[in-house]
């Protein structure tokens, strides 16, 4: 009932404890996957401080989204708001976003698996050595064509 839904989502909440609380300690490739669709109404976070955390503690997240539309399945604002913000929390991480409507749970564990037994970590030296905690964006574009790269979108220099 709607009176359930009244006491809030912490969508942003939930990733950024997440990052900070339970996986800063974790040692070797971290990911999360995080099952919502994507509305969030009682965070004490914003969507920009939930992705820097993933970005600085090297968390990928993958974003499993299940919007619930309209009767005759049209999407509402805030469907399409929680929708952007999936895809952009798992885009900024190096992550995916799935929809979870349209892909078998089966095939979408097992894209995740194969990606996290085949990715690679790419390290180089910035030109530019100031560590001022600024946030630098990178880029990565493969020389083959037909090749695609996911990264996060950038770091932070510490």
């Amino acid at each position: 009932p709607k009176e359930d839904r009244d006491l809030g989502t912490a969508f942003y909440d939930s990733i950024f404890y997440s990052v900070v609380e339970k996986l800063r300690d974790e040692s070797g490739r971290r990911a999360l996957l995080v099952f919502s669709d994507g509305e969030d109404n009682s965070s004490s976070h914003n969507m920009m401080a939930t992705i820097e955390a993933a970005q600085a503690e090297n968390v990928i997240v993958y974003a499993i989204r299940y919007t619930e539309t309209k009767k005759n399945g049209e999407l509402t604002a805030r469907n399409r708001y929680g929708i952007s913000v999936m895809e952009r929390i798992a885009k900024e991480t190096g992550g995916a976003h799935i929809d979870a409507r349209t892909t078998n749970p089966a095939e979408y564990f097992r894209q995740i698996a194969e990606e996290l037994r085949t990715s690679y970590e790419l390290a180089y030296y910035p030109s530019n050595p100031m560590k001022d905690d600024s946030f630098r964006k990178i880029s990565i574009r493969p020389k083959q064509e037909g090749l695609r790269v996911r990264a996060k979108t950038g770091y932070f220099s510490r």
